[in-house]
C-alpha cells in the first residue's frame, strides 16, 4: 500500500519564518486554505477533485510535503501510474530524505512493470528508515526482476526480532525460490511456532518436505496444519495433500467446497474428469478455475473439452488464449471448422506425430498428394499407427501405385482388422490392381463395419 496518512492526516504543519511580507504571507494562508479542502477531498474518495486541489497548493508553493503526498497518493488511486511516478519523482527531487517519497515511488514503479526502478527506490526508502514495508518491496521488486537470491538477502540483511510473521514467510519464500531449500526450513519452523495458523507457512514447509523426498513427512506436518488452520485457509492444505495423495479427488473436492476461488483445486478436478472421459463433467470445474484465474493450462484443458464436446468454435479461443501450447489444438478446431489453409499454417513447425499426422491429412485432402506422400511415409515407418497408415494408403491409391497401398494396407488391417476405412481404400486399390472379387469382398466388409463410402460405391 502506499503511505499517505504521514502528512495527509497527522502532518504538523512548518512554523511561518516571522519575517515573512503581507503578500507572501497571504499566499500562505490561500495555500493553507487550499491544503485543507485537498485532504477534505482526499478523505472522502474524491480523488479528481483532491488531484486538482493539490496542484493548486503546489502552483502557490512548491515546497509543500503534503502536497506533493496528496498528489501522488491521489493519482495512484485513480489508476493514473505515470502520473502517479512523476509526482512522486518530483517528492523525492524536492525532499530526498524523506521515506514516504522513495517507498511510494517504488510501489508505483512495481505496479508499472519497472522492477529495476522499484528496487532503487525501495533501498533508498530503507537506508532512510530501514521499515519492514521497505525491505519487503525491495524484496518484492527484486523477485519480480528475476533476482530471488538477491531478495533472500535484502530480507535477511532487514530481519530484527521484532519482524512480523508476514515478514519471515516472504523470506522462507525467497530462500525458496532462489533454490535454498534446506535454509528455508528452520524459518518456517520458527514461523509456525510464532504463528500456527500460517496456511502458507505449513503449504511451503510440506512443499519442501516432499521435494526432498520426505513425503510421509510433509503429510505428517500437513495434518498438523490442518488441525491449527480455520476456515477457507484449509483449503490451501487440502490441495497440497492432495498433490501428494493416492486418492485426491476427494481432497480436491473438500478444498473446492471450501474456497471455490482456489482455482487450482476447480483445475485439477477438471483434469480428473477429462482422464476419466467425461468432458461434460469436466467443463464445469474448469469454466471454474478459468473465471478465477484463466491460466494458459487452464485455458488448454478447456480447448480439449470443447474439442471432445464438438464446440469447435469455443475449442478454438480457448487455444488461442492458450498461447504456444495451444497451437495443435487450435489446428484441430480450425479443421473441424473447415479451415484447412489455416489448420496448415499453424502446424508449421509443430513436430510432434499427431501435429505431423494431422498436416498429411490436410495435404491429402487438399490434393497435395506428394507432400502429403513425403510426409506420411516416414510417419507410418516410424510410429506404424493404423491412421497414419489408412492415409498414407489413401495417398498412394489416389497416385495410381495400388501395389504400394495394398502391402500398407495389408499391415494395417493385420494390427487393426476392424479398421472400415482401411478396407474401404484396399477395396479401391484392389479394384485399381484389376482383382474386382476380392476389391468387392473387401468393399463388403467395409461396409459391414459402417463405411458410408463402401457403401455408396457397391450400390452403383
Amino acid at each position: 500500500m502506499l503511505r499517505a496518512t504521514t502528512g495527509l492526516e497527522a502532518l504538523m504543519m512548518r512554523p511561518f519564518p516571522k519575517a515573512l511580507s503581507l503578500l507572501l504571507g497571504l499566499g500562505l494562508a490561500l495555500a493553507q486554505t487550499s491544503l485543507e479542502r485537498a485532504e477534505s477531498l482526499f478523505k472522502a474518495g474524491e480523488y479528481v477533485q483532491a488531484a486538482l486541489a493539490y496542484e493548486e497548493v503546489l502552483a502557490q508553493d512548491y515546497g509543500r510535503f503534503e502536497a506533493h503526498l496528496g498528489l501522488g497518493v491521489s493519482l495512484f488511486r485513480l489508476g493514473r501510474l505515470e502520473e502517479a511516478r512523476f509526482a512522486f519523482d518530483q517528492m523525492v527531487r524536492v525532499f530526498p530524505d524523506r521515506y514516504e517519497g522513495h517507498y511510494n515511488l517504488g510501489q508505483v514503479y512495481l505496479r508499472l512493470g519497472k522492477a529495476k526502478e522499484a528496487a532503487e527506490a525501495f533501498a533508498k526508502a530503507a537506508e532512510l528508515s530501514p521499515t519492514e514495508e521497505a525491505f519487503l518491496g525491495w524484496a518484492s521488486a527484486l523477485t519480480q526482476a528475476g533476482q530471488a537470491k538477491e531478495a533472500a538477502e535484502v530480507l535477511r540483511k532487514g530481519l530484527t526480532p521484532e519482524r512480523s510473521p508476514a515478514y519471515h514467510l516472504a523470506l522462507a519464500q525467497a530462500l525458496y525460490a532462489s533454490g535454498a531449500r534446506a535454509e528455508a526450513v528452520p524459518v518456517l519452523y520458527g514461523l509456525l511456532n510464532r504463528e500456527p495458523r500460517s496456511a502458507e507457512g505449513w503449504d511451503l514447509l510440506a512443499r519442501i518436505l516432499a521435494e526432498e523426498g520426505l513425503k510421509e513427512r510433509a503429510l505428517r506436518e500437513l495434518d498438523r496444519g490442518l488441525k491449527a488452520v480455520e476456515g477457507k485457509a484449509r483449503a490451501r492444505l487440502l490441495l497440497r495433500k492432495a498433490l501428494l495423495s493416492s486418492r485426491p479427488e476427494p481432497l480436491l473436492k473438500e478444498a473446492y467446497a471450501l474456497d471455490p476461488s482456489l482455482w487450482e483445486a476447480a483445475y485439477l478436478l477438471g483434469q480428473a474428469r477429462l482422464q476419466a472421459g467425461d468432458a461434460k463433467g469436466a467443463m464445469g470445474y474448469l469454466l471454474s478455475a478459468y473465471r478465477v484465474s484463466p491460466e494458459p493450462q487452464v485455458a488448454l484443458s478447456l480447448s480439449v473439452a470443447s474439442l471432445r464436446l464438438k464446440d469447435y468454435q469455443n475449442a478454438y479461443r480457448y487455444a488461442d488464449e492458450a498461447g504456444p501450447l495451444g497451437t495443435f489444438l487450435k489446428a484441430q478446431a480450425a479443421y473441424a471448422l473447415g479451415r484447412k489453409e489455416e489448420a496448415l499454417k499453424l502446424l508449421e513447425g509443430v513436430g510432434s506425430p499427431e501435429a505431423q499426422a494431422l498436416r498429411g491429412t490436410l495435404l491429402l485432402e487438399m490434393g497435395r498428394l506428394e507432400e502429403a506422400l513425403a510426409l506420411l511415409r516416414p510417419l507410418y515407418e516410424s510410429s506404424r499407427s493404423p491412421e497414419v497408415g489408412v492415409n498414407l494408403a489413401a495417398a498412394l491409391v489416389a497416385l495410381g501405385r495400388f501395389g504400394e497401398a495394398e502391402l500398407v494396407l495389408r499391415e494395417v488391417l493385420g494390427r487393426a482388422p476392424r479398421q472400415a476405412a482401411a478396407w474401404y481404400n484396399l477395396g479401391l486399390a484392389l479394384k485399381g490392381l484389376g482383382r474386382e472379387a476380392e476389391a468387392e469382398r473387401a468393399l463388403n466388409q467395409a461396409a459391414a463395419l459402417g463405411s458410408k463410402e463402401a457403401r455408396a460405391l457397391l450400390r452403383r
